[in-house]
Order: C-alpha cells, then structure tokens, then sequence
C-alpha cells in the first residue's frame, strides 16, 4: 500500500498563552486554552510540526515568505537564566496558522495585527489528520506483514474424526516403520515409553511446510517425552524423538506398550489454517533476519500497539473457525503460541535460534505445546508436561546421513 503524508512540510502554529488568555477574556469571549486541540492530540501518531507562540512582539511564529533570522545554539551547560533567554528568542517558520475554533480565528487575526506580518489561516479540519493517520497505520501493517511475519500452518480438528491409518492426525497409534522400536526415557531407575503425539503423511500437509523437507520423505513420526526436566541435562531423554519414514518402508500399526495411563484418543487434522505470525515480537532482534532499521518499529508494535493483535477469542475463532475466513483488518496481528508449523518461534524464557554446523540458520519447522491444540485434551499423569517445544530442521540436508541426525530441538519451559 503507498502512502505519503499530505502535510505542511513547515508545520502549523497555534496562539496560546497567557496574553491571548487574556485577550479573550478582555472580549468576552469564553474558550479553554487549556484543552489540548485535535491536532495536539494527533501530532504524536503523526510528522505534523505544530508551533505555540503567545501575542507578544516580536511573534516567534514566522509566515512562509519571511527569512529565519540567525538562531543561537541551546546552552547545554548554561545556567537556567541562559536557558530562559534562549526559549525566547526561538523562531519557527509555518506555512499557516491552525484554526479549530471561533477563539482560535480571533486569536490568530490578533496575531496578524499585533505583528504585521502575513500567515495563511488554515482549518484543521482541511489536514484531514485522522483519515491521514489511519491510512499511514494500514501501510504500516503492510510493510510489517510482509517484514514482521512469516507464513504459519496451524492444524485444525473441525469434527470428531479418527485418522485412517497412516493418515495425518494426533494421538492414537501410528503407523510405524516394522524396523523401529518404540522410544522410551530413562530416569532415576524408571522407564516409561514415549508418548506418540502426531504423525503427518506428507500428502496430506501443505505444499509450503512439504517443500522442507527431503523429496523421498513419506511421512514422519512425532513422540514426545513427558519428564522433559530432564533434559538436556540428561541427553538420552530429548524433548522429542522424530521418525522420518522414506518411501518404500515397511510399516505396521503399534499400539504405545506398557502404558499405565490412557493416552488421548485419536483425532484426525481435518485442514490447516494458514496466517502470518509475528510470534514475539520483542524477541525481534534476536532473529537470524532481523534488519536492524526496524527493530524500532517491532519494539513499538509490541509495546504500544496491541489493539492490533486478535485477542484470544478471535484467535480461536479464526483459527478453528470455518474454512475461508478473513483476517479481521482490525486487528490482524497473530501471535499463536500453540501447535504450527513453521511462523516464528513463541519463546517462553530467552531466544535460542538454532545453526547448522556451518553457521547456516535452521528452519523452526514444527512447534509444539500441549495446550495449543485446542479442542483436544490434554494427556493426565505422567503423560503431562508444561512448555513449548520446536523441531528444527536444516537448510541442506546430507543425503549420506540419516535424517534424524540432522535435526535439532528445543524445549522451552513455563
């Protein structure tokens, strides 16, 4: 979206002061000079320079065709009478005097009169501030969208369906290569078995999330470790344990073995719902890609615009909601911090952007965490455990080597 600023490149005055506090009531005329116009109220959102000056001589505000007489440097080491005598002495050339109300027409032609000199009017009104800013916030979305955002696949469970075997869904048993074993931890004497979490068939994910991975990768195996404290300080018991199954693999369904709690029943990921996802955005300048000239505008998104991020009911709604729907223009900013596949990483403690062993930046490929699968309960006992977690996976893969050894992963704790 273009956009420039339709705004006097001088900037505007305003009379304010004492002496036209003054000179109103000499008149009768009633008006709060204390109350802050619709243009001071706006400049902050705004490149709008707006000068006061009082009804004094020699006038501080200038008029377009006049010439700025030499302007001392401020004092920075003088004393506040110094200080004083220089705030006076300031000049500030505009290109018109705004005028918002009757008081202010008065006060402005008094200002004409009293200093001779020959400044436009211009109604405030004309500056069209508000539809001005409101057309400078949607560019500004765009560019952020398009800088601040990355492209996120959020599975959806839209109806109580069970996954065919092999197919693509959470929970359940999977669909295992006959050549694996199921992965168990080990901790202080005990062993349990993993919890299977999800199996994604390639087929069934989209062409973006597929494009990362090896061409011969069928489909791929998901567990997770529910005494993930463990780790990493224990390195046998990994937050996760990925299987990627190639094409022409022998497999058979396996049922979670020596399991002392129910795991979840199984459920079918019926699509995904794409969006751009921010993340936290105050973690921005941690990212691999991060341009320095808008780490600015990604603090100041963060920290004073929330109104334009869904809140957690429109996220609900959007993301689980019917097929098709739009982003709320609103508020369109998304920051799920739940199950998806790549968008940015949601830290819950302090960045930790993985590298390859050559330094190449790895794709946060799959992020995962308990309770951003809506709708979906969440496993009890030991199967439970807190945090987000995220599969990492490498800009070049190395044919000669398995493909589990390629990846790495993080788990992030509450």
């Amino acid at each position: 979206m273009e956009f420039a600023w339709d705004l006097p490149e001088e900037g505007v005055g305003i009379i304010r002061g004492p002496k036209a506090k003054e000179y109103l009531e000499e008149r009768g005329i009633k008006a709060d000079l204390d109350a802050r116009t619709s243009l001071e109220r706006a400049r902050s959102e705004s490149p709008l320079r707006l000068y006061h000056a009082d009804l004094e001589l020699p006038g501080k505000l200038l008029g377009p065709d006049e010439e700025m007489p030499p302007q001392r440097r401020y004092p920075l080491r003088g004393t506040d009478e110094e200080k004083l005598a220089f705030e006076a002495e300031k000049r500030f050339k505009i290109a018109a005097l705004a005028v918002e109300t009757e008081a202010d027409r008065v006060l402005a032609k008094a200002y004409l009169e009293i200093t001779g000199k020959t400044i436009p009017l211009l109604e405030s009104d004309s500056l069209k501030l508000r539809e001005q800013i409101a057309r400078a916030r949607q560019a500004t979305l765009a560019l952020l969208s398009l800088d601040l955002t990355k492209d996120a696949y959020i599975p959806r469970f839209r109806s109580e369906e069970i996954p065919a075997e092999g197919a693509t869904g959470y929970f359940g048993a999977p669909l295992m290569p006959k050549a694996m074993e199921w992965p168990f931890w080990r901790s202080a004497g005990k062993s349990r078995p993993y919890l299977f979490h999800s199996q994604y068939r390639t087929a069934d994910i989209p062409a973006a999330v597929k494009a990362y991975l090896p061409p011969d990768v069928e489909a791929f195996l998901v567990f997770v470790n529910p005494i993930i404290e463990d780790w990493p300080s224990l390195p046998d018991n990994p937050p996760f344990v990925v299987r990627f199954i190639r094409k022409g693999e022998a497999c058979a369904v396996q049922s979670m073995p020596r399991c002392e709690e129910t795991p979840p029943p199984a459920r079918a990921v019926t699509d995904f719902c794409q969006t751009r996802d921010t993340a936290a955005l105050m973690e921005y300048a941690a990212r691999p890609d991060a341009k320095p000239e808008l780490a600015d505008l990604a603090d100041g998104l963060f920290w004073q615009y929330h109104d334009l991020f869904m809140s957690e009911k429109k996220e609900q709604s959007f993301i689980l909601g019917e097929e098709g729907i739009e982003v709320p223009r609103e508020a369109p900013f998304l920051h799920w911090g739940g199950d998806k596949f790549l968008g940015e990483p949601c830290w819950l403690q302090s960045s930790e952007y993985q590298f390859d062993s050559e330094g190449n930046p790895m794709t946060a490929f799959l992020h995962i965490a308990y309770d951003g699968v809506p709708d979906l309960p969440c496993p009890g006992g030991d199967l439970m455990r807190d945090g987000v977690g995220i599969v990492w996976l490498p800009t070049y893969w190395a044919p000669d080597h398995s493909y589990e050894s390629q990846i790495r992963m993080t788990w992030d704790l509450d």
